[in-house]
């Protein structure tokens, strides 16, 4: 009994094994919350100067949380105190500014005092690189004519699109797509109007995200990260989804897209899917990975070459974003989204960053990148064909950024109201189209 007293004594005494491995991980815990807390505030000093993404002091108070590093405890300790211990570590959050007890953008928007279509009135004002340009050559969109430029605009509206899917993010977009430099002295119509032209396997390629990591209308939407955003990045088609509150199954042949809030998952008529098909070339085919290797062969040597015989699986799909289960037109959620695109008035229409292989026949694929034009939204528009054929097309460009969580009312500045840039030059209806020089498929 004396031992076994002795034992429990060592063990769980003030100077016990156990309380000192207590005291040794409440340390070990102080010293990362300090190292973090450091690092986030010399990173916020750096991006005042060089650019860069800011955390805000409850963005990295979440972070902490989520990781293990704080406990519910020292979090509403930290709500109304800028110094805690831990582990006998002080560490003091008001390096990284004051504490504000500001709602979220996220809880101003599920609270419905933020709501879709609202405007973002000094998100430019945040933005890491007022000077920013985005240049894509003809090597990455395979347009003949040269390389084509964007740079920030200060004068970009912004207008909310709703929250992310796990709805923990606020998610903006411009008021209007974004316009590529343009010269009105110009001779060529490339150089005079704001599209951004694609053509050719490049354009496929190069906007496709399960081929690049390196998406070039990712590129080119960059030049607007701010330093309240986790991620400024180019439209994708499931952006929109989410904000329409659609789903689509790929699963089932062709694919079926329904309202996510519908439980019997009753599909839209107004969709159209290739999921389960496939196309199977032949020989005098053409294929994008024969096109890219053969004409650069260096930077494609990865790719593998297409054979008579090979296939490839349709990916493309759309929807009429017209037809009115798909979304009222005379919401905000329409306005912010279509308006300007559809047919007969579509110049404000833009590429996603969503990439499809269209089965059209069994004669023919084509391989396209997203858009939304003429009424639809989706991967539908051709750039190259497996008959040997190309289209070069020219549409808008569209960013959208994804708001940090902790981002409050006092950061961001948030109107009911405002108005956009006129927009008056009207999307081409002609279209150029040449025949392939590489790529054809001879065994």
């Amino acid at each position: 009994m004396i031992l076994a007293g002795i034992s429990i004594s060592m063990l769980s005494g003030n100077n016990g094994i156990l309380n000192k491995a207590v005291q040794a991980k409440d340390a070990t815990r102080g010293g990362e919350v300090q190292e973090t807390v450091t690092l986030a505030a010399a990173n916020n000093t750096g991006a005042d100067y060089i650019g860069g993404t800011k955390q805000t002091r409850a963005e990295v108070i979440a972070q902490l949380h989520r990781d293990g590093k704080l406990t519910d405890s020292e979090v509403a300790t930290l709500e109304e105190n800028d110094v805690i211990t831990i582990g006998g570590i002080t560490i003091d959050f008001s390096v990284l500014g004051s504490i504000s007890n500001a709602k979220t953008l996220v809880q101003a928007f599920k609270d419905r005092e933020i709501n879709v279509g609202d405007y973002i009135t000094n998100y430019n004002s945040t933005l890491n690189n007022t000077n920013a340009t985005a240049n894509l050559t003809t090597e990455e969109t395979g347009f003949d004519g040269g390389t084509q430029t964007y740079k920030v605009n200060t004068t970009t509206t912004w207008r909310v699109l709703g929250l992310n899917k796990d709805e923990t993010q606020l998610v903006i977009t411009t008021g209007s797509p974004i316009k590529k430099e343009m010269d009105s002295s110009a001779t060529e119509d490339w150089k005079k109007d704001p599209y951004l032209y694609l053509d050719k396997a490049e354009g496929w390629y190069n906007t496709n995200d399960e081929l690049v990591s390196n998406n070039i209308l990712d590129k080119v939407c960059a030049i607007y990260a701010g330093r309240y955003a986790t991620d400024t990045k180019s439209m994708r088609i499931e952006d929109i989804n989410t904000a329409l509150g659609l789903t689509l199954d790929k699963t089932v042949a062709g694919g079926k897209l329904y309202k996510t809030a519908d439980e019997s998952k009753t599909a839209l008529t107004a969709y159209l899917g290739f999921f389960g098909q496939s196309y199977t070339y032949k020989t005098n085919d053409y294929a994008p990975e024969n096109y890219l290797k053969a004409k650069y062969p260096s930077k494609y040597s990865s790719l593998t070459n297409k054979k008579s015989g090979d296939s490839v699986d349709g990916t493309a799909f759309m929807y009429m974003y017209t037809d009115s289960s798909i979304v009222d037109q005379s919401s905000k959620l329409y306005d912010v989204l279509f308006k300007g695109t559809e047919s007969g008035s579509n110049g404000k229409s833009y590429w996603l960053a969503s990439s499809g292989v269209y089965v059209d026949r069994s004669d023919v694929c084509h391989f396209c990148p997203g858009a939304v034009s003429g009424g639809n939204a989706g991967t539908g528009y051709g750039l190259f064909f497996s008959t040997g054929y190309s289209l070069a097309f020219w549409l808008a460009v569209r960013p959208v950024v994804y708001l940090q969580s902790g981002v409050t009312v006092d950061d961001l500045s948030i109107s009911s109201s405002g108005s956009e840039e006129p927009w008056t030059t009207t999307l081409p209806d002609s279209y150029s189209g040449t025949s392939l020089e590489y790529g054809q498929i001879t065994e």
